[in-house]
């Protein structure tokens, strides 16, 4: 569902524009508050639950780190930082999903629009690399990242550690769909 005003500017042939108008539409506005509750609350919960404990037993188990305790209100501070993060990203997303009529034109895109069902499985399969490529980045990436920035045998607390794997963790998930998304234009592109 687009709005009128996006499709005039799709003829247009600007992005930026089409993307400023979807976001001035009232139900793209309300999917993306949605996403970003959604995605700050869950991920929130997940820090909590999960994953710091799981951070804190493989910084201690790693070789040479010296892992130092730091305030409970720092940990909470950097678990809300990193979940508005992943809600602002979700938000961004939705966007520009919603405004994708007007992004994936005819010099991107055949003419025919594809299938309800192919769609779902795009966003599906788009959404499902985030967490998936967050995961590999921090079981691959990260202990390479932690090994290079350790060697020098300095003590770092908890919070910076955190920040460094999140931070590469949360790059590892966007580049893994940024690849998905640049295969799908690409395979779009080819059977115009």
């Amino acid at each position: 569902m687009t709005s009128p005003s996006t499709e005039r500017i799709a003829s247009d042939g600007s992005g930026v524009r089409a993307i400023g108008a979807e976001m001035r539409n009232l139900w793209t506005a309300l999917a993306a508050i949605a996403a970003f509750l959604v995605g700050s609350v869950a991920t929130w919960y997940a820090l909590r639950v999960s994953v710091w404990p799981v951070l804190k037993s493989d910084l201690v188990s790693a070789t040479g780190i010296t892992v130092v305790a730091t305030t409970p209100w720092d940990v909470i501070l950097l678990q809300a930082q990193v979940a508005a993060g992943v809600g602002v990203l979700l938000a961004v997303e939705t966007v520009l999903y919603r405004s994708r009529s007007a992004l994936l034109s005819e010099r991107w895109w055949p003419g025919e629009p594809l299938s309800a069902g192919v769609r779902v499985l795009l966003v599906a399969v788009g959404i499902a690399l985030l967490p998936v490529g967050t995961a590999l980045g921090y079981d691959h990436v990260v202990p390479v990242v932690v090994d290079l920035v350790a060697s020098d045998g300095t003590t770092w607390p908890i919070v910076r550690w955190g920040r460094i794997a999140t931070g590469v963790a949360t790059v590892s998930g966007v580049a893994a769909q940024i690849v998905f998304v640049g295969a799908v234009v690409a395979l779009g592109g080819r059977t115009r």
